[in-house]
């Protein structure tokens, strides 16, 4: 093989182990609650219109029990954040709040988020 075909080859192969990709790993959520309302009324309240500011819409799940529900800014598309409703083996319902791209930290959505699922689970 030729010096120039062999450099050929290997700028291929470098190519494609740069194009290569992981699994993306789910965003951690920025909190967790646990509530002790049922599982339909938590996603329906949580469901419900946020403001003009944002599309509120549920994602199907292919897990019994459990239910998305999208939160994304009208202004931002990009910073999307969503509920992930859960129900738990005890009966009770695990809410987790996440926030594509967070790099950590709570910011005033993150505490919007968990003061509206409080007043669903009956906790606020």
């Amino acid at each position: 093989m030729s010096k120039h075909a062999m450099v050929l080859v290997l700028a291929a192969l470098a190519a494609t182990a740069c194009t290569t990709t992981t699994p993306e790993k789910p965003p951690k959520p920025a909190w967790t609650n646990i509530y002790t309302v049922p599982l339909d009324a938590m996603v329906s309240c949580l469901s419900q219109p946020a403001g003009e500011g944002f599309v509120v819409s549920q994602t199907p799940s292919l897990q019994p029990g459990v239910v998305t529900i999208n939160y994304v800014p009208r202004s931002a598309p990009q910073a999307e954040s969503r509920y992930l409703v859960s129900r738990v083996p005890d009966g009770t319902i695990q809410v987790s709040w996440q926030r594509l791209g967070s790099v950590g930290g709570l910011d005033w959505l993150d505490v919007q988020a968990r003061e509206r699922a409080n007043r669903c689970g009956g906790t606020a």
